[in-house]
């Protein structure tokens, strides 16, 4: 089911591609930033207003806050009471760098919200919790339910052991690097679109005396998410088992480009790396500390307030030796929590959220994709550059995307509690690359095989 849903993502990204098309806005390596249009919502049958008897109060948390997207939300909980005067909706903002244990502890303390929005990573974990409430109930009435492709609703079943539905994700996005253009240009560089590129312009862009980095590694919380994607598309290989169970981060490929990786700490990145989570990262590069950093789609509207739209750019990472540019598509989204003593009042606004005005309102303010199919034909898609990149790369016949095994109960406990630790270790020179992916490899391959024998009593 989840190869499945992988390849819907790629249909997105054909259909994008074709709904692009005659645009006026080519396509290219690069992308150059631009603010999207205001929208203004219209009427769905799924937010008619209603008139219980009783009024309801919702909590809804946010598992990123920020001020590129906190004030959206906002937004969009004053629209829905609006449609739904009888249902508040409390905000609450959950800091993403303790977001899962802040979640793992109201789960065991039996006190969750009635909605919230949860990294993709984390549903297997909260399913095997008995944490989170089935959808399925409500999807198969939903009057918007054709809206979301089929094949992306089994990409959400497959993120759990047992292929239900517990997940419905309303922004979509890549990884990409962001690069100064200005300084490329300045220094006579290219766009860094080969992974030899990458590596001299990370080089030649470092001028340590005055405060300038050629990239920045995110070494704190979230880091092994973004690793993955570097050292997969590095490496051009497409799966992250072997067909007997045998986890493919032992390919020396995958040792290769860490270890040069690694050997930019400090010497080509700020020192203050090793603990930097999405936030620290991105601010090296708003403040003009860092000419790149890896990150994805949502950072896009951040450096267009803090740098102006003609000084950066952004590429999908580089195709592998081999021809191969694979990928991690993301899809994050939403859940409903099992403790929710409102469940009809909660799912409504958890569909308010995936219909197509909140989902193009929502993405055209943090800069990703939508996944509401009337939302992909809006004017947002049709004129944001980097959602064109994306689109071009997800419909090109040389484009992969990994499979990452998110339905192993153990995949998020192993990426947070042992890999984030040990990658600072290997950032710090405390460890091995060869013993740190002898570590990634041994626990995932023991949790795959516990897996798959519990498929079998």
């Amino acid at each position: 089911m989840y190869k499945k849903g992988l390849k819907m993502l790629m249909v997105i990204g054909s259909a994008v591609s074709l709904t692009l098309t005659g645009c006026g806005n080519g396509g290219g390596s690069t992308t150059n930033g631009t603010t999207a249009p205001t929208v203004t919502p219209t009427t769905t049958t799924s937010t008619q207003p209603s008139k219980p008897a009783e009024k309801v109060k919702l909590t809804f948390w946010d598992e990123n806050p920020g001020p590129n997207r906190t004030p959206f939300y906002e937004e969009l909980i004053k629209r829905f009471q609006t449609k739904n005067p009888n249902i508040e909706v409390e905000y609450v903002g959950i800091p993403a760098s303790g977001a899962k244990q802040k979640y793992d502890v109201s789960i065991a303390a039996n006190d969750t919200p009635d909605v919230a929005g949860i990294n993709m990573v984390w549903l297997s974990d909260f399913v095997a919790k008995g944490a989170v409430q089935e959808l399925d109930p409500y999807f198969k009435d939903w009057s918007d339910k054709d809206k979301i492709a089929t094949n992306m609703v089994e990409f959400d079943r497959g993120l759990s052991a047992n292929n239900k539905l517990y997940y419905l994700p309303h922004t979509m996005f890549l990884d990409i690097l962001w690069y100064r253009t200005d300084w490329v240009k300045d220094a006579g560089l290219k766009a860094p679109t080969t992974w030899d590129d990458f590596f001299t312009n990370t080089e030649k862009l470092t001028d340590i005396k005055n405060n300038r980095y050629g990239f920045s590694i995110r070494g704190g919380s979230g880091s092994i998410n973004q690793l993955t994607s570097m050292i997969y598309a590095y490496s051009g290989i497409t799966e992250y088992f072997t067909p007997d169970g045998k986890a493919t981060v032992r390919d020396p490929k995958i040792a290769e480009f860490l270890n040069k990786y690694a050997a930019l700490y400090k010497k080509n990145t700020p020192v203050s790396d090793v603990t930097n989570s999405n936030k620290e990262m991105n601010a090296t590069f708003d403040t003009g500390t860092s000419a790149m950093i890896q990150h994805n789609f949502g950072s896009f509207n951040d450096h267009v307030t803090n740098l102006g739209k003609d000084k950066f750019a952004g590429v999908i990472p580089p195709k592998a030796a081999n021809g191969k540019r694979v990928v991690v598509p993301v899809a994050n989204g939403l859940v409903m929590f099992k403790n929710s003593k409102h469940p009809q009042e909660a799912w409504k606004f958890l569909s308010f959220l995936m219909n197509a005005d909140s989902q193009t309102y929502w993405n055209q303010n943090i800069g990703q994709m939508p996944t509401n199919t009337d939302a992909l034909k809006s004017d947002y898609v049709k004129n944001t550059q980097h959602i064109q990149q994306g689109a071009e790369v997800l419909a090109d016949k040389d484009t992969v995307a990994l499979k990452l095994p998110f339905h192993l109960p153990d995949y998020t406990k192993i990426t947070t509690q042992q890999l984030e630790p040990d990658f600072q270790r290997v950032l710090t020179g405390k460890m091995s690359v060869d013993d740190f992916l002898k570590g990634w490899a041994t626990s995932m391959e023991k949790a795959k095989a516990d897996y798959d024998a519990s498929l079998k009593k």
